[in-house]
């Protein structure tokens, strides 16, 4: 029986390692990084390119909107190191797991970093006003000079401040042990650990800090959580924008602050980082000048977006969508809501109507009818570009000229 039990454990544990063999670390000696959604990874991945690579938790054509966790991305944030993630704004499901499995870790919400350029949500779905000035800005004005030390962290007293918990991992700022619920039972959590330990990650896991991972306390969770209006964290009432890596400068502000959190965590291979993050903001300052020729021609030009997630570059170009079909993915957009879309589309000229390749087009198809607009495809995500240092920069400029391509006459 015991015999059995051993063999049970290993073949799980070589079950998860090929499972995650994908987004393990390429060298041994680098940290152990988990990001959320593919362009953190891809900013993530280029700080640390020599070095090692980020771990994704949401991948493919995944929408952090409402994002469930699965056992083997578990198994991935009790073995980080550092998690990069922008913040409960846009993944609130992800708040309890980071906090308690990856407790030990460095953790940073990117939304609060410095240099960020903040904008609040825009009101309601139509937001043809184009207000320029709902802006919060942190210490946008260092931006003319991408040097690494413009972007410490220290100035800002929020409670994940990566520095403080680098010093002290033991420390659990959030004590959600007895009712933190994962869809996974005990039986399948016990055969990851082995399979954790296994891979080097020696996290010291006893009675007092195990999971209840059973299915049930999962369910519960869940259907609380969709109680909740399914705001899934777009709490917009005063609120901020959390798609801020549109913006390319808050994209150079986000490499900044990783440079700052590995070369802390991994004074080794500070050098490295910090070249890594010059370079990274050297080749998206580089981009500008293309970008807006690109967009240059179609400005003036109306257009509907699917859902409210790309204000940080339309501010950032001067090109602003006139609405979106629904303030939010998660929540459908009701008759009424539809019918006025409809009655915009028709009567204010809107060229284009923009899909995402996350969510069903069937809408974005009657809100067009009875009108010459076309539809194009938007995609903040980067959905189906290759993961890694280059799907950044190759994001910007697809956003670019899915707009140009769409809005030309």
């Amino acid at each position: 029986m015991q015999n059995a039990r051993k063999l049970r454990l290993a073949l799980a544990a070589s079950t998860v390692l090929a499972g995650s063999a994908l987004s393990a670390p390429a060298f041994a000696d680098g940290p152990n990084v988990v990001t959320t959604i593919k362009p953190v990874h891809s900013i993530a991945a280029a700080v640390m390119e020599g070095v090692g690579t980020p771990h994704i938790l949401i991948d493919g054509a995944a929408s952090p909107h409402g994002f469930a966790l699965k056992p083997s991305q578990a198994f991935l944030l009790e073995g980080a190191d550092v998690v990069f993630w922008v913040g409960p704004e846009l993944t609130s499901s992800l708040e309890k797991p980071i906090s308690s499995m990856a407790d030990k870790a460095a953790r940073v919400e990117l939304l609060d970093v410095e240099g960020i350029e903040q904008l609040k949500w825009r009101e309601g779905d139509q937001f043809d006003s184009h207000d320029h000035g709902d802006h919060d800005d942190h210490g946008h004005d260092d931006h003319a000079d991408h040097g690494h030390d413009d972007h410490a962290h220290d100035d800002h007293d929020h409670d994940h401040d990566k520095t403080a918990e680098k010093h002290d991992h033991g420390h659990d700022d959030h004590d959600h042990d007895k009712d933190h619920a994962h869809d996974h039972d005990k039986h399948e959590h016990e055969e990851e650990h082995a399979a954790h330990d296994d891979h080097g990650h020696d996290h010291d896991h006893d009675k007092e800090h195990a999971h209840d991972h059973d299915e049930h306390a999962h369910e519960e969770e869940h259907a609380e959580h969709d109680d909740h209006g399914h705001d899934h964290g777009h709490d917009h009432a005063g609120g901020n924008d959390p798609h801020i890596w549109l913006n390319p400068e808050n994209g150079i502000a986000i490499a900044n602050a990783m440079a700052t959190t590995l070369s802390e965590v991994d004074p080794a291979n500070t050098d490295t980082y910090q070249a890594n993050a010059k370079a990274f903001a050297e080749k998206v300052s580089g981009l500008e000048a293309e970008i807006s020729a690109k967009l240059e021609p179609v400005k003036g030009q109306k257009f509907i977006v699917f859902h409210d997630a790309y204000h940080h570059f339309e501010h950032h170009y001067g090109i602003e969508a006139s609405g979106a079909i629904t303030v939010t993915p998660e929540a459908l957009a009701s008759a009424e809501q539809v019918a006025e879309i409809q009655s915009r589309v028709r009567d204010q000229n809107v060229v284009c109507v923009f899909q995402e390749p996350q969510f069903d087009s069937k809408l974005v198809n009657v809100v067009i009818e009875g009108s010459d607009a076309k539809v194009g495809v938007l995609d903040p995500l980067g959905t189906e570009l290759a993961n890694g240092p280059d799907l950044y920069p190759a994001l910007l400029t697809s956003l670019a000229g899915s707009l140009a391509d769409c809005l030309k006459s």
